[in-house]
């Protein structure tokens, strides 16, 4: 249970910096395998046996989320979740996480309490263990900062996908841009909403699946679905060097989305290939792999896929129809600085 505050409306410029950074430590776990020193020196000291893996992730008050389509434990879930991914991503295993805040003076203590219990949950699923971070007062909006280390054996990258690979992707499409768009209309009703509106709250890390494709050599490149379906899957054409086909008709859209489309006056399409979000892994590998895929499936739990095929870059980069015609593949999907806050 959170430590007790008094007054539920108390701000963090009533509780101070250094009482702020003792509550907030005693939320989440701070000791686990390879911590020498952990919260409360000038850096923290691990140690690893593999090759050591690193990426951070912000996440923006207005840009990323916003405290009226989630809950405080949403935003604390969603903050470590997106860079669990990128470990995924990588066929890596996360190990340790700093995390900094940007807060506004006036923001109640109850609100930090929940943002970290919801990082504590995702962090004690993943054996994360959270060894430092920051925080500073800033005169805009709440922005929490995530450093995530892990490590692996064998990295996964974008780069490597080859022609006659077949292209895969995870679990399902487009489940995050319908579940937004649900929420910011919440008039709207439509089946499996619920769902859908959590797979953008708290979206789950493919960390197990990573972990199983990065032990098959037949797995050539991956990344994961942060940006939209299409433009990270040209995200890995553009590192390897390579053409590609994507077959529209395969996509595995996410249950209740078509239906949600409809509701809403949308095109799935748009949010299949664009919506961003669901941070799946979408991956290329020989055809060797056909045979290891349900084994795969079996062992994270996941469904996998295939929706198209690397081709040799001189062929280019096309979105197949299953009536047979084709359109130049585009990189629809997010970018930080052309679009607005959010999707839908």
């Amino acid at each position: 249970m959170p430590p007790s505050s008094g007054r539920p409306e108390v701000t963090v410029a009533e509780v101070g910096e250094f009482a702020l950074i003792e509550r907030l430590r005693r939320l989440v776990p701070v000791t686990g395998p390879g911590v020498v020193i952990g919260i409360g020196d000038d850096a923290a000291v691990v140690q690893v046996s593999g090759q050591v893996l690193a990426t951070c992730d912000v996440q923006v008050e207005g840009v990323h989320f916003t405290r009226d389509l989630s809950m405080p434990p949403d935003i604390g879930w969603r903050a470590l979740a997106v860079n669990l991914s990128d470990i995924a991503a990588m066929g890596g295993t996360p190990r340790y996480a700093l995390v900094s805040l940007l807060l506004p003076p006036e923001i109640r203590v109850d609100v930090l309490d929940g943002v970290y219990t919801g990082l504590a949950e995702i962090a004690s699923s993943h054996g994360v263990t959270v060894v430092g971070g920051n925080v500073s007062r800033t005169s805009g909006p709440l922005v929490i900062d995530v450093t995530l280390l892990g490590e692996a054996r064998r990295v996964l990258t974008r780069a490597g996908a080859r022609p006659g690979n077949g292209v895969w992707i995870s679990g399902s499409v487009g489940k995050a841009a319908a579940g937004l768009f649900l929420l910011r209309h919440h008039e709207m009703r439509a089946p499996d909403a619920d769902t859908l509106a959590a797979a953008y709250r708290r979206p789950v890390p493919r960390v197990a699946m990573g972990q199983a494709l990065a032990r098959m050599r037949t797995v050539t490149a991956m990344i994961d679905t942060s940006d939209g379906t299409a433009r990270d899957l040209l995200h890995i054409t553009d590192a390897s060097g390579v053409g590609v086909r994507l077959d529209l008709d395969r996509l595995p859209l996410a249950p209740g989305m078509a239906a949600a489309a409809r509701a809403a006056g949308r095109d799935p399409t748009a949010w299949a290939l664009g919506g961003g979000e669901d941070y799946e892994l979408l991956f290329t590998a020989d055809q060797g792999f056909e045979t290891s895929a349900a084994a795969v499936e079996r062992a994270a739990g996941v469904p996998l896929t295939r929706i198209g095929e690397i081709l040799r870059s001189e062929d280019g980069r096309w979105l197949a129809r299953g009536d047979g015609s084709r359109t130049p593949l585009v990189p629809t999907g997010w970018d930080h600085f052309r679009d607005a806050a959010g999707q839908g």
